[in-house]
């Protein structure tokens, strides 16, 4: 991520390092996850442009924000959006909890978080890049080997038009995570602010109010709002086990696998249990310890030994099921397990 789109980003983050406040604070009662032992996602909590009403009618925000990681054995992937706000950025905490990025497995190495507000003129360069960007939409979250391919040519086709809009970031911010104890930031959940305002100039320390919203801690203890100064707040979300276990590609697998056993088709059963199987084991959604859990959670569901045909809610149930029968990390059975021996039985 050396050029390009991110690169430029950067720059202005190191040039204009000295005019910006920046800080990252960590979620309470949160701790850093390391290589191979939870995922990441990345939220927009938070935008406001006070000088924004002078823009005029022709102007408005364009928000790029997104996460590099390495993914996939590939070395560095770039998870971004590139996004006009739903929301005005006019009042202090209007825009909240705005998804970025998909959830992410960290496999270790740099995490690298960039933010940056530009200024887009209707139907110039920007306001094409937005357009482009919304068209691939559905195709940035999972399954992610999809979406890291279509996130390279994206990454490639917004660099082109950022370059020829000549457009530098109203505000921005570039941020560093790594794993833990290795003496820089590490992966963890919090939020990352940047205040269009020099450090040592607000008067108080940043903080997250009891709202979720940035504010500034007082002598007394108590908070108070940002106003009068453009800032951008990113939430960093980690958790140690991931939140949907069955991607529909799987869950649509399970579901013919049951209907072919309820109808006597034993060869189309095999099939698909050993397709939905290699599926989980091979996922680039899940770190590496999570996919044998869920390919032995899959395998179990499936071999639990009640035919069913189709039911009303098929995915429902079945992800239910996969769910209790899903092993702890550290269930010894995992150890030797491999691929061979969950296929076929």
């Amino acid at each position: 991520m050396a050029g390009g789109l991110w690169g430029r980003i950067r720059d202005w983050f190191r040039t204009d390092a000295e005019h910006v406040t920046t800080c990252f604070l960590p979620a309470p009662g949160s701790a850093p996850i390391g290589p191979g032992q939870g995922y990441l996602r990345l939220w927009l909590a938070e935008g406001f442009l006070a000088a924004s009403r002078s823009w005029g009618r022709e102007r408005f925000p364009v928000l790029h924000a997104g996460a590099s990681l390495d993914f996939g054995g590939t070395g560095p992937v770039a998870f971004t959006s590139f996004s006009r706000p739903l929301a005005s950025w006019v009042v202090p905490g209007e825009q909240v909890d705005l998804r970025v990025t998909p959830l992410l497995p960290f496999n270790g190495g740099v995490v690298e978080i960039e933010a940056a507000v530009y200024r887009a003129v209707q139907a110039g360069p920007l306001d094409t890049a937005v357009r482009l960007v919304e068209g691939f939409t559905e195709l940035l979250g999972p399954p992610l080997a999809t979406a890291a391919s279509v996130a390279r040519a994206v990454s490639t086709g917004l660099d082109a038009l950022i370059d020829d809009s000549g457009e530098r970031p109203v505000l921005g911010l570039h941020h560093a995570m790594i794993s833990p104890g290795g003496g820089g930031l590490a992966v963890q959940s919090g939020h990352l602010a940047v205040v269009n305002a020099a450090p040592g100039s607000l008067p108080g320390p940043l903080t997250i109010d009891g709202d979720g919203r940035l504010a500034v801690l007082g002598p007394d203890g108590g908070t108070r709002r940002l106003t009068g100064v453009d800032y951008l707040v990113m939430r960093v979300e980690t958790r140690a086990e991931h939140d949907v276990w069955l991607s529909p590609a799987a869950a649509a697998l399970l579901a013919r696998a049951r209907a072919a056993r309820a109808r006597g088709h034993a060869a189309a059963f095999a099939d698909y249990r050993d397709e939905a199987i290699t599926l989980a084991w091979t996922s680039d959604d899940y770190v590496e310890a999570d996919r044998p859990r869920l390919a032995a959670a899959i395998a179990a569901a499936l071999d639990a030994g009640a035919e069913q045909g189709a039911v009303a809610e098929p995915d429902r149930d079945l992800v239910d099921e996969v769910l209790d029968r899903l092993p702890a990390r550290d269930d010894p059975s995992l150890a030797d397990l491999t691929l061979r021996d969950l296929l076929g039985r």
